[in-house]
């Protein structure tokens, strides 16, 4: 397995830990090859890891990986390449040289010149949805996105204190997550509707430099509109942590246009919380909860519409109901168990079919 980290905080990569853990339950032996590995993760006994980050330069890099794929790709039946393409590109000589199979990974809607070519050299492409890799091809195998529903539950008492109703938006501080939306629908909630016992939480951080302005546009519009009591900033969190949010929340929201499945609004999912989301990709997951629960994209007047609906249900069994409906569809179809056993399936059927190629 090629992956970009391991490592349990990572507010992004923080879920890796949990997969290479399911799939070592698996299989004989696990190698992992990361970008970073963070020593202090436990995991199986049959996983070895191997960590490019101890490598101070970019060369001592790709030198420790030429090393380590010519002693480890020998050993293996399957390499599996998660979520970058260019791990796939990196693989292939090898996979070539020593007639390993390769499957790869991918879940984003942007389809890349580097995605297409990693596409062409993969034997088996997998993926979350089938917005989540958007070429049509006999080699792309849905799986569901692979959530621990073990960890991403819902908590067994609500911690007291504020009677708020807590409105939680997950995702790193970029323009594709269309804060401002959210913003400004507070805004209506506040002034208009005169809705004083909301709070509307944003959990992220800024990933890359060229977002800094953006972030500082969200504040100075919070500051602007006099919602600095009402909108708050929690910045990036541990992955670890962030079961916590969505577990003393009340409602989740994601602005993202339609596109792939965002991993944060099925993480708010599993923990039995209502979503509100404009990306129609979640329409069947939603439906019957759909018309309540899907807004249109940058309509700051419709998500507020969405918002008082549902804080203003009269009757806490409805979004009990939404809660249970939302938890039961990602076991159902997104489960990281259901996933790791789909994976396993998949390496086998391609690991014996390149045995028999082999013979």
């Amino acid at each position: 397995m090629i992956t970009p980290l391991v490592d349990e905080q990572d507010p992004d990569g923080g879920f890796i830990p949990a997969w290479i853990d399911n799939l070592a339950k698996k299989v004989e032996k696990l190698y992992v090859v990361a970008l970073r590995h963070n020593a202090e993760v436990p995991l199986p006994e049959n996983v070895v890891v191997y960590s490019l980050g101890e490598k101070a330069s970019r060369l001592g890099k790709i030198l420790y990986f030429y090393r380590k794929m010519l002693r480890v790709i020998p050993k293996v039946d399957v390499i599996f390449c998660h979520m970058f393409p260019s791990f796939t590109i990196l693989a292939a000589p090898y996979a070539k040289l020593f007639r390993k199979p390769i499957i790869a990974w991918y879940a984003h809607g942007y389809v890349s010149r580097e995605l297409r070519m990693a596409h062409f050299l993969a034997n088996k492409m997998v993926t979350a949805s089938k917005e989540s890799l958007r070429i049509r091809s006999a080699k792309v195998i849905i799986t569901g996105h692979g959530i621990d529903t073990d960890r991403f539950r819902p908590a067994k008492r609500r911690k007291k204190g504020s009677d708020k109703k807590v409105i939680l938006s997950v995702g790193r501080i970029s323009p594709i997550k269309n804060h401002e939306t959210l913003i400004r629908a507070a805004d209506i909630l506040v002034k208009e509707k005169g809705m004083k016992n909301l709070e509307f939480l944003i959990v992220g951080g800024v990933s890359m430099a060229s977002q800094e302005i953006y972030y500082a546009g969200l504040r100075k519009m919070v500051e602007e509109l006099e919602l600095k009591y009402y909108v708050k900033f929690a910045g990036s969190v541990p992955y670890g942590d962030i079961i916590r949010y969505y577990q003393q929340s009340d409602i989740n929201v994601n602005l993202c246009p339609t596109g792939g499945l965002d991993k944060a609004v099925l993480e708010a999912m599993a923990c039995e919380k209502p979503v509100i989301v404009s990306n129609e990709t979640f329409w069947d997951l939603l439906n019957p909860y759909d018309s309540i629960c899907l807004f249109k994209h940058q309509d700051p007047r419709d998500l507020a519409e969405k918002l008082d609906d549902i804080v203003m249900i009269n009757h806490e069994d409805i979004r009990f109901k939404i809660g249970k409906h939302n938890r039961e569809k990602v076991i159902k179809n997104h489960s990281l168990s259901q996933l790791v056993n789909k994976l396993v399936e998949i390496f086998n059927e391609v690991a014996s079919s390149r045995n028999l190629e082999n013979k």
